[in-house]
């Protein structure tokens, strides 16, 4: 699929539909971090380089009322975290927008320039040598392909099929790499346990 240049205009998804069992439950994204949550950081990091945001979460929306965002709920059943991004690449076309980029919500330090970086579509992250699949941007224009992807699964391919890297490897996404600061946390650091919040409570205040 053709890269989509800088010039394109961004839609920002936060990914919030995580169950949290290591966490005891809960939405990560509504953890506090000081003064504000980790999706208060997010959404602070993403509203200036973004048209449209969104959160990409199932259940009650009125949780996440305060933030005044659409909540995309999935429509595809027990597809993981791609069920979220088929949702996020249907209403992000709705919004005129040619490019989705998707961050998870239990990630607050991600860095100022994320989206500028991101572009051209498609890509994802890379720190410290670890990819990040779902800090990407998706060209929207790839909803059909995910679309056929998660309609095509069966018993024997539901494993390769619901992964995130099988759809940015099928567009050929680039890597891109950000630097972990020495006196920092990594830029794509998640919140998945409580030694991982009381860290992150650590760097905030930092």
């Amino acid at each position: 699929m053709r890269a989509l240049m800088a010039g394109a205009r961004v839609a920002g998804l936060v990914m919030a539909g995580g169950m949290a069992r290591r966490m005891g439950g809960g939405d990560k994204p509504l953890l506090r971090l000081g003064d504000m949550t980790c999706l208060d950081r997010i959404l602070t990091r993403l509203r200036p380089c973004c048209a449209a945001l969104a959160i990409s979460a199932n259940g009650d929306p009125a949780r996440f009322a305060a933030h005044g965002l659409p909540v995309l709920a999935d429509r595809v059943a027990g597809v993981g975290p791609l069920a979220g991004v088929l949702a996020g690449l249907e209403w992000a076309a709705g919004q005129g927008c040619d490019v989705l980029v998707t961050v998870p919500g239990d990630t607050p330090f991600i860095p100022a320039g994320l989206v500028p970086r991101l572009l051209p579509a498609p890509s994802f992250a890379i720190s410290g040598g670890q990819r990040h699949s779902l800090v990407a941007a998706w060209p929207v224009g790839c909803r059909t392909l995910l679309a056929r992807q998660l309609g095509s699964i069966t018993p024997d391919t539901r494993r390769e099929m619901t992964r995130v890297r099988t759809l940015a490897d099928a567009l050929a996404a680039r890597g891109v790499d950000f630097a972990v600061p020495p006196d920092g946390p990594d830029p794509f650091m998640n919140i998945n346990t409580p030694a991982d919040y009381a860290l992150a409570r650590r760097h905030a205040r930092g």
